[in-house]
């Protein structure tokens, strides 16, 4: 409870400034295009039973497409800093209906982990990006491990490639923002539990972080 109360809590300020930037989002969203790379993707894509996402960091600008397209009646959270400058992505993660879980590795770490597990068995999607919150780069970290182990939940790999993008080359991740009217392709990989994943690691010599980080890279960006 000491470490809640210490997390910074957005405030009205917080959601003034973001909303403009909010309206930008959307509009630019609107005008790019999201499919599934197939139709076993797709069928993956849209099963309601509850999951860990995962996907790059630099990945994240279309996750919330990614609801708004395959899951627009779940619910679906994301791990938030809990410093000051998180306190403005968890007030633009509720613009975009997506729920926050505040901590990291630093600060607060097995809060969270608590936090995401309860949400997985109760109430929510969990998405996390394995590499974040500050790299290195595609390197998976291996805390969602732990988050799939005690929930039971499904994780579901998300390789999302766009046609057409600019990179932020002074961001530690090379945050890919997509050209409007671009397309987007989200290759996916399954598993139902954390057993399975692990199988499936182990069947190729490859310890789950590694073979985590072999899908989602595959495409090279």
């Amino acid at each position: 409870m000491a470490f809640s109360a210490d997390i910074s809590a957005p405030s009205w300020r917080h959601y003034l400034l973001l909303f403009p930037v909010y309206l930008i989002l959307r509009l630019w969203q609107a005008t790019v295009r999201m499919r599934a790379s197939d139709a076993a993707a797709l069928a993956q894509l849209r099963d309601p039973s509850r999951l860990i996402g995962l996907a790059w960091h630099n990945r994240i600008f279309f996750l919330p497409m990614y609801k708004y397209i395959f899951r627009p009646d779940l619910p679906m959270s994301g791990l938030v800093s809990a410093s000051r400058d998180g306190a403005y992505l968890c007030a633009f993660f509720r613009f975009l209906g997506i729920g926050a879980i505040r901590g990291s590795s630093k600060r607060g770490g097995a809060h969270a982990i608590i936090q995401m597990i309860s949400a997985l068995k109760t109430t929510s999607d969990i998405f996390i990006t394995p590499d974040g919150p500050r790299g290195p780069r595609y390197k998976c970290k291996s805390g969602f491990l732990s988050v799939a182990k005690e929930s039971g939940a499904r994780i579901l790999m998300l390789r999302i490639t766009p046609s057409a993008y600019w990179s932020i080359n002074r961001a530690w991740d090379k945050f890919i923002l997509p050209k409007p009217f671009s397309k987007v392709v989200v290759a996916t990989r399954d598993f139902k539990n954390y057993d399975e994943f692990v199988a499936a690691a182990a069947r190729v010599g490859k310890s789950p972080e590694v073979f985590a980080a072999d899908f989602l890279s595959s495409v090279g960006i």
